[in-house]
């Protein structure tokens, strides 16, 4: 028993591995050889017979045969009188897919002229499953039953009305075949066709929905950041304390630099042609330095440590880099003037990137907060298989975490 199941587990296995398609033209293959054997086999026991007198030329075709078989031996005349008909009758059914008519006319001879019923069986219900002319199939099975009743009611009329039927019963149930697969096909066909609509639409609603976005943006965020650029420019022109002057040349630059980032953000949103946009920067960890530098030209209190040249994946420095823009923003916002700490570390096949603050110093000034920044960056370093913690510290501080597995290869290069 487990022989017999070994020995059908492999071809199980290579059948289910095959697509639907694929199985559906396999299966029709192995049907229309089945058919042409059954052709082949039983025809010949009837084109035999029919050579006792059956239909328009069997009588004739059997005292043919007698004497070429006296003179020339059976083989040749058995051959070419009920070998090759047969022959004939089988090839013409492996065609009965794409050839439908052909095999009706070849049918009707065989039936007419020596009464051999089998290849009419066939006919009649491939034809109606792969015909989809509806009113020459019927002529032609009117034809294929008028004859079945003339040739054999000359014998009796029993085989004559079993014939009839065998024909009707034949043809009624690939009638019930074929207009099933037409159905099945249609709604298959309308499926795909309502899954496409729906995709269109999607996409549709998706991209008017990001241009919403985009506008949205550039009407609020790019106004407002505008007016803080031109007003920086404004208070670096006019003021005379130089002090004063740096600072509003950094707000100036900072600004330009938010919305050269935003202009890019937007035109992404607005799904121009990929060669008109480019997309945004991946910032790599050499980058943290000048992000510690902006936010300690800004008053912060950072301090920065370990490798920043590493061979890690631009995706996972990308997420590095945004933890710690995270935390530095979050640090800025909910512990003024309190001294943060930065470390990144390579340990175990992962980048480790810490950011802890201790408490603020004196009261703080509430800040508006989406409350989503932490959510998504936990995506973000989910997303490239990492953990992300955050937990406050025992002195009222607060420390954020990140560890980003990386690849063995993947080793601190030197600076």
């Amino acid at each position: 028993m487990h022989t017999r199941t070994g020995l059908l587990a492999r071809p199980l296995r290579l059948w289910r591995g095959l697509g639907a398609q694929r199985q559906r033209e396999l299966w029709l293959m192995v049907t229309d050889w089945c058919c042409a054997l059954a052709v082949l086999f039983f025809g010949l026991l009837f084109q035999i017979q029919s050579l006792e007198g059956w239909g328009l030329v069997g009588g004739a075709m059997g005292d043919l045969f007698e004497r070429e078989s006296d003179r020339y031996g059976s083989l040749l005349p058995g051959l070419l009188y009920i070998g090759l008909p047969v022959l004939l009758a089988a090839a013409v059914t492996l065609a009965r897919r794409h050839r439908p008519p052909l095999l009706m006319g070849v049918a009707l001879i065989l039936l007419a002229g020596f009464g051999n019923i089998v290849p009419a069986l066939i006919a009649v219900y491939s034809s109606p499953v792969h015909f989809p002319r509806r009113a020459l199939l019927a002529v032609w099975s009117t034809a294929l039953v008028v004859a079945a009743w003339a040739v054999f009611a000359q014998e009796d009329a029993g085989v004559s009305v079993m014939a009839v039927l065998g024909l009707l019963l034949l043809l009624m149930l690939g009638l019930y075949v074929g207009t099933r697969r037409q159905l099945v096909e249609g709604l298959r066909e309308r499926a795909a066709r309502l899954e496409r609509e729906q995709h269109l639409l999607a996409e549709q609603a998706v991209g008017a929905e990001r241009t919403r976005i985009a506008r949205d943006m550039h009407d609020v965020v790019a106004h407002r950041v505008s007016l803080i650029v031109l007003h920086a420019g404004g208070m670096e022109v006019s003021t005379a304390d130089p002090h004063a002057a740096e600072a509003a040349e950094f707000i100036r630059g900072t600004g330009r630099q938010a919305l050269g980032e935003l202009r890019d953000i937007l035109g992404v949103l607005r799904e121009y042609p990929r060669s008109s946009v480019s997309a945004p920067q991946v910032p790599d960890l050499s980058r943290l330095r000048g992000l510690v530098a902006e936010w300690k030209a800004a008053g912060m209190d950072v301090e920065l440590s370990g490798r920043l040249s590493w061979n890690a994946p631009a995706a996972v420095q990308g997420v590095a880099h945004q933890v710690v823009r995270e935390a530095l923003t979050n640090a800025a916002k909910h512990a003024t003037g309190a001294q943060v700490r930065v470390a990144v570390e390579h340990a175990e096949g992962a980048l480790e990137v810490t950011v802890a603050n201790g408490p603020a110093r004196g009261n703080v000034m509430p800040v508006p907060s989406s409350g989503f920044g932490l959510a998504g960056l936990r995506e973000q370093v989910d997303g490239e298989g990492g953990r992300l913690e955050a937990h406050e510290r025992a002195d009222g501080g607060w420390e954020l975490s990140a560890r980003l597995p990386v690849e063995e290869s993947a080793r601190p290069s030197r600076p």
